[in-house]
């Protein structure tokens, strides 16, 4: 479902564009660039992030692209999870994670420009496609856990996600975010993106853009996102991936140069 609303905004998008007056002349005379950057954010169908991308014109045609990803990974086993007897300000969780997955991907690339906007209210299409090194990074996941033991009637640890002894009856909710980061662990592996691109500023140095496309992430490991005691007592037949393959959306904005 996901998948599909994603690939249906794109589409909605783009005739709403399209669908403008196409007789609106640039005023000024069209600029021939040699550079351009643009960034903005990304959505996935396995989560979200950001992208940088710095565009060098080998010609009028074609862009080379250097940049990178930084992206956040999830399971698509993940549930949100609440505990009714947890204090007000206690936040979700998710049962059986046992590591945030962070990705980045720096990257290089070309890009092909298939038509060109040459109206106000036109669109430009284009395509690329992008290749480099996928850097993950796992952080654990760490819990409130309530111990209604002495010497109090009921407090409170922060802990590290045990399959072995917290359960969905003593987890009160989500710990600090900056617990773990000293637990970083790093996973190499290597991704590759394709995408076509739209483009639709009405300002000939200004980037304005919506871009769809699909990217594989490998690993050389499959990568510890759930507890695989957890997916396989609840989720029969689940995994940990070794291999994510996404649909994306990206919404950019950047600026185009002539020096």
């Amino acid at each position: 479902m996901r998948k599909i609303f994603l690939f249906s905004a794109a589409l909605a998008f783009v005739h709403s564009i399209s669908a403008q007056n196409e007789t609106e002349l640039y005023d000024e005379a069209v600029v021939l660039y040699h550079h351009q950057w643009f960034g903005g954010l990304v959505l996935h169908t396995n989560g979200f992030g950001g992208t940088f991308t710095y565009a060098k014109y080998r010609d009028a045609k074609h862009l080379r692209l250097m940049g990178v990803d930084a992206i956040f990974m999830k399971h698509e086993k993940e549930t949100k999870s609440w505990n009714q007897f947890a204090p007000q300000d206690s936040r979700s969780y998710i049962y059986g994670k046992t590591h945030n997955f962070y990705i980045i991907r720096p990257f290089i690339g070309t890009k092909k420009i298939l038509t060109e906007k040459l109206r106000k209210s036109g669109v430009q299409v284009a395509y690329s496609y992008q290749v480099g090194p996928a850097l993950g990074l796992t952080k654990p996941v760490y819990l409130t856990i309530g111990y209604p033991e002495p010497p109090d009637p009921d407090y409170f640890l922060s802990e590290k996600f045990d399959p072995g002894k917290h359960y969905i009856d003593n987890i009160y909710g989500r710990a600090s975010s900056l617990l773990g980061l000293d637990e970083l662990r790093f996973h190499p592996g290597g991704f590759f993106k394709f995408s076509l691109n739209f483009e639709y500023s009405n300002e000939q140095d200004r980037l304005k853009a919506i871009e769809t496309g699909i990217a594989l992430d490998a690993f050389a490991k499959r990568i510890p996102i759930m507890s695989q005691e957890i997916l396989d007592e609840k989720f029969d037949g689940a995994n940990n991936h070794q291999f994510f393959l996404t649909l994306y959306l990206n919404f950019t904005f950047g600026k185009k140069y002539t020096d």
